[in-house]
């Protein structure tokens, strides 16, 4: 019901508002300016949030597990500053101006990450939890620096890309739904068929393996999972940071350490966050829009200082 409620007003509140009446006539098939506008800028957005919150979440779920990491996010390896700068080099290198061109460059980047984090784990020794992050961390840093870099010396490219490199789910188009949405569907697929043997890992390795779980695969299986859901996630909305920190302790407060219960709630409250921070996110400079990720990392900031406190406590 929260989920709805937000949905309505999703499609009710912004810039302009719409009434009753016209969410019915859109409902019901009107052809009117209204339900012109409210498919072609507000559904989309109704559509795509959601989704990628959803995506998010569940991502954050698999990452904190599989690096034994409760601040770790999608974030943490690296994969939003992969997508960035592979949005920077499109558009700089390669003159990619188009929103379909930049998701696909977005999502590639967040892939290629993906893969590039795996390899070199997998290459230093094996895939510890402690390595992942150390080098998820630095491949961030280095990617993040490079697009400073680009932005610096294309300073005419500042503007065009500055908004999209936050976050955002404003003028979208429901394209990106048809193909980043089957991806985030088998992500999370993989995640559920990983739930029970994250169940048996979140404790040690040598009981894992002990109880027959083949730690190496599984912890492939979760690269793939993280890197679907994350690319698919980019592509749609931008680099969209700290959802996936900050809905797994939402979504454990909930239902328990049990990763099968974890990931649906994850999912329902990665939607149900995302929804809302993208309805404020038109309020908070009124009559300008935030991107939804500036509104994202403001409160994901303000959850990771509490969760150094605790843990320095």
């Amino acid at each position: 019901m929260l989920l709805v409620a937000a949905a309505y007003a999703s499609l009710t509140l912004g810039y302009k508002l719409y009434s009753p009446a016209d969410i019915w006539g859109l409902l019901t098939g009107a052809t009117g300016e209204a339900q012109i506008v409210l498919m072609q800028y507000r559904v989309p957005r109704v559509v795509i949030a959601p989704i990628v919150g959803a995506a998010l979440g569940i991502a954050g779920v698999v990452v904190q597990t599989l690096s034994r990491n409760r601040i770790a996010s999608p974030d943490t390896l690296g994969l939003n500053a992969g997508a960035s700068f592979a949005v920077v080099v499109a558009s700089a290198g390669f003159g990619v101006s188009s929103m379909l061109g930049l998701s696909a460059a977005a999502a590639t980047g967040a892939l290629l990450t993906a893969l590039l984090v795996f390899a070199i784990a997998a290459g230093a020794g094996g895939l510890s939890p402690i390595r992942i992050v150390l080098i998820g961390v630095t491949i961030a840093g280095l990617f993040s620096a490079l697009v400073e870099v680009v932005l610096t010396v294309r300073e005419t490219m500042l503007d065009q890309l500055l908004f999209w490199l936050a976050g955002a789910v404003v003028d979208r188009p429901l394209t990106l739904v048809a193909t980043g949405g089957p991806i985030v569907a088998i992500g999370a697929l993989l995640a559920v068929l990983l739930a029970p043997s994250l169940d048996i890992l979140q404790t040690d390795e040598q009981t894992a393996r002990g109880l027959g779980v083949p730690v190496a695969l599984v912890r492939v299986g979760c690269f793939a999972a993280i890197a679907l859901l994350t690319g698919a996630s980019v592509a749609m909305a931008g680099p969209v940071g700290f959802v996936g920190l900050v809905v797994p302790h939402a979504a454990r407060s909930m239902v328990g350490l049990k990763h099968m219960h974890q990931l649906l709630a994850a999912a329902l409250f990665g939607a149900l966050y995302l929804t809302v921070a993208d309805v404020v996110a038109r309020f908070v400079i009124y009559p300008l829009e935030a991107p939804v990720g500036a509104i994202t990392a403001v409160v994901g900031g303000c959850v990771l200082v509490v969760l150094l406190r605790r843990r320095a406590a």
